[in-house]
């Protein structure tokens, strides 16, 4: 199927688990997967899986979404807007801000249960997958936080605001892509930023 692909990770989150209990750091995590995954559901978004402190989720199935790209980049924007607040709300209380990288892409992937006769799981495999986790650890290099490759950029450009970042060729890709930072959102035809 073609589906819409979100990765997300917590920056720095290794040295903010060293300076927190545990306690306090799994309940200050809880608190962030449940914000950030509530906007994500409400966006027609499938949760794939939580791997420590990143999100993995995809548009377009078990149920078709016919502006899946819009749905995941709304989310996307949402979640922004979202960790703005909560993260003002945490300083105040002496708690870190959690800054969040996302890496977004469209193509197509196998999507069903995979795994074993004992345990299996509903994800989603194949190249564009990894594609979509490659934009979100390329974030680390140019410095943003939400990043996306053309195929997305080209679908929802009139409906969000970008800028071109570079031509890159990800790791395991030898043809390169142009990828584009969202920096805000359109309201009728004004943009207000992330």
């Amino acid at each position: 199927k073609r589906l819409t692909f979100l990765f997300s990770d917590i920056e720095s989150f290794t040295s903010i688990s060293e300076k927190l209990p545990s306690d306090e750091l799994i309940k200050h995590l809880s608190e962030y997967l449940s914000e950030l995954s509530t906007i994500i559901l409400r966006h027609h978004g499938t949760i794939d899986k939580y791997i420590g402190d990143s999100i993995m989720a995809f548009w377009g199935a078990p149920e078709r979404d016919e502006q899946q790209v819009f749905h995941a980049c709304q989310a996307v924007w949402l979640c922004s807007q979202r960790l703005k607040e909560i993260n003002m709300e945490w300083m105040k209380q002496g708690k870190p801000a959690l800054v969040t990288r996302v890496g977004l892409h469209q193509g197509e992937a196998v999507v069903g249960n995979v795994g074993s006769a004992d345990r299996l799981n509903y994800t989603v495999i194949g190249d564009n997958v990894n594609l979509g986790s490659r934009l979100e650890g390329i974030n680390k290099i140019y410095g943003t936080h939400i990043l996306v490759s053309e195929t997305v950029y080209e679908k929802v450009k009139d409906k969000f605001l970008f800028r071109i970042v570079d031509v890159v060729a990800v790791k395991g890709k030898q043809k390169g892509i142009h990828i584009y930072q969202m920096i805000g959102k359109y309201h009728d035809n004004v943009a207000e930023s992330v």
